[in-house]
Formats: structure tokens, sequence, C-alpha cells
């Protein structure tokens, strides 16, 4: 399964310094709850991947609870 985190969306459409700092925090919790067994695939652009192998239906629940995706959607 695979999550796309876009550099881009990251921001919102912050206008000030505090909007941007609420939203890297925001950011932040939302990628200190990804499991720490994804693998990341940083190209250096403007995505990330993270992708992990659920071993049952349950972590598969689990993984598309979090915002994963099957890699074919």
């Amino acid at each position: 399964m695979e999550l796309i985190i876009r550099g881009k969306d990251i921001y919102g459409n912050s206008k000030s310094k505090s909007s941007l700092i609420k939203c890297l925090q925001q950011e932040i919790e939302y990628i200190s709850k990804l499991p720490d067994e994804a693998k990341i695939l940083n190209q250096g652009d403007d995505y990330i991947f993270f992708t992990v192998d659920p071993k049952d239906k349950d972590d598969r629940k689990f993984y598309k609870s979090l915002g994963f995706r099957r890699e074919s959607e």
C-alpha cells in the first residue's frame, strides 16, 4: 500500500507565519502516526512516497485509515 505526501500541500493556503507553523505542526502529528515499518522514498522533488506491506486484513484496514491506498488505485 502506498501513501503520497506532496510538499506543496503541506502549507495549505497559509498567509502568515503562525498559519505556516500550524500547518507544519499538523503535518508533524500526521507523520508521527505513520507506522515505523513504512518505507520512505524521497526522490528530492515535490513528492514523498511511503509504502507498507499489510500482513492481514486488519493491517490493511489500519493503513487505509491513515490514508494509504493500494498502489494500483
